[in-house]
């Protein structure tokens, strides 16, 4: 019989599996995927802060990029079919877990920026629930959400120590936009070359495309008021997503003029959330 390492094996999780717990860690693994990162991102800049979901949008943007070429550069395969539960993953590779990578950065940083332990200790139940989500549906094994988590700390390190140096501060927002590009460019270039695993040139839009729209918005209504016009919004960038996608999805092509359409569609989503909806509330006197 072949020995595998503690870290691939996956055996185990046979033993725990239950109609009820396989609900449960389905609806928790949902918070790794771009629909929700994506509405949750919208509606935290709408209800909460535009300025501080802006900070953990970029954050997720790099940590994603990240993750994408680490995936494809190792092509590491995740764990045997007779183990996965979840579809979604396709024939994408398995080291590092994004779901942990991508909870240990978004929840971390908002955690460490709101320093309440209540938030801290439900972020870290929270990312602890996403990264076991992984493993219980079959997914990944040890060694991918290990990595994911340790990879997504570091990130986050570098990125709060950068805050914290006031790097932002000393530069201009031209300077910004060209950083970007740059970070974008040689992301393109030395993103390995695999048939069925291409970057997403339309991320690479949203990318800048949030950070050129970014908004302060001051909503002019009651709390009720100021709840249901965030739903609405968010459930409006639920619409361009699903419409821009589809559109990327049938003008999108592998030619320098499809990427060209994919970013912009990608830049013009981003664009609609961070700067056409809150100039729609200041039109309609919702907000200053």
């Amino acid at each position: 019989m072949e020995n595998i390492s503690i870290w691939n094996d996956l055996s185990w999780i046979l033993d725990i599996r239950s109609p009820a717990l396989l609900v449960f860690f389905e609806t928790i693994s949902l918070a790794g995927y771009p629909t929700f990162l994506i509405l949750f991102i919208s509606f935290g800049y709408f209800f909460w802060s535009p300025l501080r979901f802006s900070r953990v949008a970029m954050l997720l943007f790099i940590s994603g990029l990240i993750n994408a070429f680490l995936k494809v550069y190792f092509q590491d395969p995740r764990p045997p079919s007779e183990f996965m539960l979840d579809p979604r993953v396709g024939n994408s590779f398995g080291w590092p877990s994004g779901h942990s990578q991508i909870a240990v950065t978004l929840w971390g940083l908002l955690a460490y920026e709101l320093k309440k332990r209540w938030i801290s200790l439900s972020a870290g139940l929270l990312i602890l629930a996403i990264a076991f989500s992984r493993l219980y549906l079959g997914v990944h094994d040890l060694g991918d959400v290990i990595s994911g988590l340790l990879i997504g700390l570091l990130i986050l390190i570098l990125w709060q120590s950068a805050v914290n140096l006031k790097i932002y501060e000393q530069l201009s927002k031209e300077i910004w936009i060209l950083l970007i590009l740059i970070f974008q460019l040689i992301f393109f270039l030395f993103y390995p070359q695999l048939e069925g695993h291409e970057p997403s040139i339309w991320f690479l839009g949203v990318m800048l495309g949030w950070y050129l729209g970014i908004s302060n918005i001051n909503i002019n209504t009651g709390n009720l008021s100021y709840i249901f016009i965030c739903i609405i919004s968010t459930i409006v960038v639920f619409l361009a997503m699903i419409l821009i996608t589809q559109l990327e999805e049938n003008l999108g092509a592998d030619t320098y003029s499809g990427y060209l359409i994919s970013y912009s569609l990608g830049m013009t989503f981003s664009l609609i959330v961070t700067w056409f909806i809150p100039r729609t509330w200041r039109l309609l006197k919702l907000a200053s």
